[in-house]
């Protein structure tokens, strides 16, 4: 092989990879994340009631009724929903930084479920010790739509083995996450792990992990007034773990830690007892979303009158 053809297959295999990478990139020019970071940054200047979280938070809060409700009772505000589904506590702290850095948040509705207040997932920008390949990873990562939107190809790739393994197959049913039986995995294996697991939290008293407290202090710092919801649940996972022993008790110091974060806690865990106002086993469907929505309005307005600022 002559130098002159490995510069070519050289220079054809950049070529190829540039290509690949912008086509990456347009593809995922409307994924989700980015649909709700043009969300915030399209809110104006105030932001009355923002919500924050994973999934649970995205299908279950729903801004407009949130401001019917407030509007009914003469107090017109905007409300927003930044939640985003399959994240974890440091999105949400990422997401909430980019909301405060942009406009005047007057509070702040996180919800959450089962463990989640504790998982820990370690900050790496702040903690971990870069070495010059790190950082020159790190770097690559950030810029490359290959691999910063690699989740977002895969989730096509995903979409379409499906479509093909449906050829010829009865009609599964889904929702807008994909096949509620999925989500069924995402459940505690039995009432004993998921004891086990609240007493192992108990044990170690880390019931806010760092991203938690990081979300909480720059909140607090910008004098946000924060609520943390304890999401509706499906009858059959409040019957199986939120009614054990083991929970009552997680709950009470889960509370106690939230409240001494100066956040305000709010349970709102048992409000949808109806299955039909679920789509899965986690997620609410829109009128179980409506009904969670118009709920925690009407508890925000008897909180807390002056906590959000009406507009005249």
């Amino acid at each position: 092989m002559t130098r002159r053809t490995v510069l070519i297959a050289s220079a054809l295999s950049v070529l190829i990879l540039v290509a690949a990478n912008l086509l990456v990139g347009r593809a995922a020019s409307n994924s989700v994340p980015r649909q709700r970071m043009r969300t915030i940054d399209s809110a104006g200047p105030v932001i009355d009631v923002l919500g924050i979280g994973n999934s649970l938070m995205a299908t279950g809060f729903d801004p407009d009724t949130v401001e019917r409700t407030f509007r009914a009772s003469g107090r017109p505000i905007i409300a927003l929903n930044a939640g985003l589904g399959a994240t974890n506590p440091l999105e949400h702290l990422i997401l909430a930084r980019h909301a405060l850095r942009q406009h005047s948040v007057k509070q702040l509705i996180y919800g959450f479920f089962d463990q989640q207040l504790s998982d820990d997932v370690p900050l790496a920008v702040r903690y971990a010790q870069f070495s010059w390949m790190d950082l020159v990873a790190f770097q690559t990562y950030r810029c490359c739509a290959m691999f910063q939107e690699r989740g977002n190809i895969w989730a096509k790739v995903e979409k379409m083995r499906r479509a093909m393994a449906s050829v010829g197959m009865p009609r599964q049913a889904t929702n807008q996450f994909g096949r509620p039986e999925d989500f069924d995995l995402l459940e505690f294996v039995s009432p004993e792990e998921f004891s086990k697991r609240c007493r192992d939290v108990m044990r170690a008293g880390t019931f806010l992990s760092p991203p938690i407290q990081g979300l909480f202090q720059e909140a607090n710092a910008k004098g946000v007034k924060i609520t943390v919801v304890e999401m509706p649940m499906h009858p059959w996972h409040v019957k199986t773990f939120y009614d054990l022993p083991a929970w009552e008790e997680f709950r009470r110091l889960n509370r106690q830690a939230v409240e001494r974060s100066g956040a305000a806690y709010l349970d709102a865990s048992h409000w949808i007892p109806e299955e039909t106002k679920f789509q899965d086993h986690i997620h609410l469907g829109p009128s179980g979303a409506a009904q969670f929505s118009r709920m925690l309005a009407e508890r925000l307005i008897q909180a807390a009158p002056s906590g959000v600022t009406a507009r005249r």
